[in-house]
């Protein structure tokens, strides 16, 4: 008997695909359109390296998102239907259209319910700005696109301007250029929640 024919089957759905279980799962907020989908990459794939799940929410369910640059996907939910309760953080994510987040009840909602339970909180680029208008920020080193300097200061956030910055369990990325960092930080802090 080979190695490969000794290993544990998994469970199998109906499409006969292996179904993944992961030790926790972070939401993840993305606009509905304009989204960076490099650092969004980076963050999906470092968390599933650490079977930690992600689910994908926007404006609607079923939504089909296109991003900056060429991906497009479904969603797999909307905003107005979720809570933190089940998820060990919330991801928002940056780009173009990131500026949407801060304008919607239901994500600063989100983001609220996320400090209030102690849970990750990763954002990056425009993104940042729905953590200001959340009022989530006070005396946390953070950085975001540079365009948000005066709100994050008006929210008593102290802005760096680096690459990426870490604050208890508040990751920031500067843009979609931190992604591998911005990555690498929200595993960090998932693994000390677990």
């Amino acid at each position: 008997m080979s190695k490969k024919d000794a290993a544990p089957k998994g469970e199998i759905d109906e499409h006969g695909l292996v179904v993944h279980k992961y030790a926790s799962t972070v939401l993840v907020v993305v606009p509905p359109s304009g989204y960076a989908e490099t650092t969004l990459r980076y963050a999906r794939s470092a968390l599933f390296n650490v079977h930690v799940g992600t689910r994908v929410i926007s404006s609607q369910e079923g939504a089909l998102l296109r991003g900056e640059l060429q991906d497009e996907f479904e969603v797999d939910g909307s905003l107005a239907q979720e809570s933190m309760a089940p998820y060990a953080g919330l991801l928002l994510c940056g780009g173009e259209g990131a500026a949407w987040l801060a304008e919607q009840a239901d994500v600063l909602r989100l983001v609220r319910e996320a400090r209030e339970q102690e849970k990750l909180i990763g954002a990056f680029g425009l993104a940042v700005g729905a953590l200001a208008r959340a009022g989530v920020l006070k005396k946390q080193r953070v950085t975001g696109d540079p365009a948000l300097k005066p709100a994050l200061a008006a929210a008593g956030a102290r802005y760096t301007g680096a690459q990426l910055e870490t604050d208890g369990k508040l990751v920031t990325g500067l843009d979609d250029a931190s992604g591998f960092r911005f990555g690498k930080a929200l595993v960090q802090i998932v693994r000390i929640l677990a």
